[in-house]
């Protein structure tokens, strides 16, 4: 059992020399954070850079590795276009070889010129004029939400033809239309990244991708991290 002591049945010198413990333990604290904190620091400055070199290096040799495989597949993609053709708007290509297949292409992003601003501002004053009723106010819900910008400040063309139906469907001839095609002709779609994908079907049937992007990579098998989880 624990006996619990009072300060009041310590003698002045008892006291001061409990405080003066207990400042030493609080420097000797102080110094422990402190050299770990600089052990830290020492770690880092040791694994960074050589940590940092060798995701350089990976990140050449898929960049080596990208480049040589649109070249390979350079020629065959312009025989299919003057065998076959290739549509203007197709963005990707898949090659297939018994159970491998290489898919290549380049993907885009949203964009919009200057003039969708006046589209946009078109379709406002035409919602502000219907009044403000429950179903006018559910319908301004609706459009507003599908003309919110993304975190890149563009609209989302797939919401823009969201628009178009309801425009169609409900306010045919209007500014709401003639807003909506003021948009669509300012659609300008942005080159984001050529990009590889690549897949072989294993001895089960089962198509499988091989992983091309460090993130998308298994860690080998010996490498536990598991400590890094939550507990719960």
């Amino acid at each position: 059992m624990t006996q619990t002591i009072s300060l009041q049945d310590l003698t002045p010198e008892q006291r001061q020399q409990l405080l003066q413990e207990a400042k030493n333990e609080e420097k000797t604290a102080k110094e422990k954070r402190a050299n770990d904190l600089k052990a830290l620091d020492e770690l880092a400055t040791e694994s960074v850079p050589a940590s940092m070199q060798k995701l350089i290096e990976a990140s050449k040799i898929l960049e080596q590795a990208k480049g040589e495989v649109f070249n390979n597949f350079m020629e065959l993609l312009k025989m299919k276009a003057n065998t076959i053709g290739i549509k203007t708007n197709q963005q990707s290509h898949t090659i297939t070889a018994g159970k491998q297949s290489i898919k290549l292409g380049y993907r885009v992003t949203d964009g919009y010129g200057d003039n969708a601003a006046y589209g946009i501002a078109m379709i406002h004053k035409f919602l502000e004029s219907l009044g403000s009723d429950a179903a006018t106010k559910k319908i301004m819900n609706v459009v507003f939400r599908l003309l919110q910008r993304n975190g890149n400040g563009d609209l989302d063309s797939k919401k823009v033809i969201q628009l178009k139906q309801i425009a169609d469907r409900d306010f045919p001839d209007t500014d709401f239309s003639r807003g909506v095609e003021i948009i669509q002709e300012e659609y300008k779609p942005k080159l984001s990244r050529w990009f590889i994908e690549a897949y072989q079907t294993d001895g089960t049937g089962i198509e499988r991708n091989i992983p091309l992007s460090i993130t998308s990579v298994d860690l080998p098998k010996d490498i536990d991290l598991t400590f890094l989880l939550p507990t719960d």
